[in-house]
């Protein structure tokens, strides 16, 4: 049925069954929204930058390339309010804050292979398949870091409640990686405010954590199998703004 899962294919199931069936199973196809089209970008961004070994653009040069290349890439937008224009021009705002420069210009990768965009898989008890991703960044010091970009600031406790950290880590452990032995994760968060801020949210995790990961995956997947796809009325997702497939779901019987 699928070949494999990734932590947002995860996070989807468990936000809405229903929804996780209209993607990838249905394979409906809807518009993309503008917010994963920017982040896509600003990770791109980054990333190359970082990859560069003596940049010769500047952050808000990437960034308008990058940007075009995800545009052209994605024709079918639902942009709702949003455009192109005011979209190019708040990744242009954000890449020329001094803070947010400074932050992006002091990330150094570790100096082995596959530090930037680093695969990863995860094999997990009773589950025949792998659960897969890319982390963003690891850094020198052996922490595993992920781009994030908000509309409002994040809080500790926020950057703790996340699961895309565990995953990360279990995957990396089962590797055998080794330059993190207190289980550290680190969230860089670019909020796109007025005042554009760079936060960064450094996070501990327990070794429980990674058999926990283990447990909610076990049961996602035996949800899949039995082909358990309930709606999820009660989801903040579950609205005509927020869900792409809300009408297909919902919005006809109202």
């Amino acid at each position: 049925m699928i070949e494999h899962l990734s932590y947002s294919s995860i996070n989807s199931y468990l936000t809405c069954p229903r929804a996780w069936r209209y993607h990838y199973i249905d394979k409906i196809q809807t518009p993309t929204a503008p917010a994963l089209i920017f982040g896509s970008a600003f990770h791109g961004t980054i990333e190359e930058h970082i990859k560069a070994d003596t940049p010769v653009q500047s952050l808000t040069e990437r960034w308008m390339e990058e940007w075009q290349r995800q545009l052209e890439k994605t024709p079918e937008v639902s942009w709702d309010g949003d455009s192109p224009e005011t979209l190019a021009n708040d990744g242009v705002r954000m890449f020329s804050d001094a803070d947010v420069v400074a932050l992006v210009n002091g990330l150094r990768p570790l100096q082995e292979p596959n530090s930037v965009e680093r695969f990863v898989e995860l094999k997990v008890p009773n589950v025949p398949i792998p659960v897969i991703g890319y982390i963003d960044i690891i850094e020198a010091d052996g922490v595993p870091c992920d781009f994030k970009t908000s509309k409002t600031s994040w809080t500790q406790s926020k950057a703790m409640n996340e699961m895309q950290p565990v995953f990360y880590l279990a995957a990396l452990n089962q590797a055998g990686y080794s330059r993190n032995p207190e289980l550290r994760f680190r969230h860089y968060v670019f909020v796109k405010t007025k005042k554009p801020q760079a936060q960064v949210w450094e996070t501990q995790r327990q070794p429980g954590e990674l058999f926990w990961l283990f447990g909610v995956i076990q049961d996602v997947y035996r949800g899949i199998d039995r082909e358990v796809f309930p709606p999820n009325p009660s989801a903040w997702k579950c609205s005509p703004r927020w869900c792409e497939y809300w009408n297909i779901c919902r919005g006809r019987a109202l």
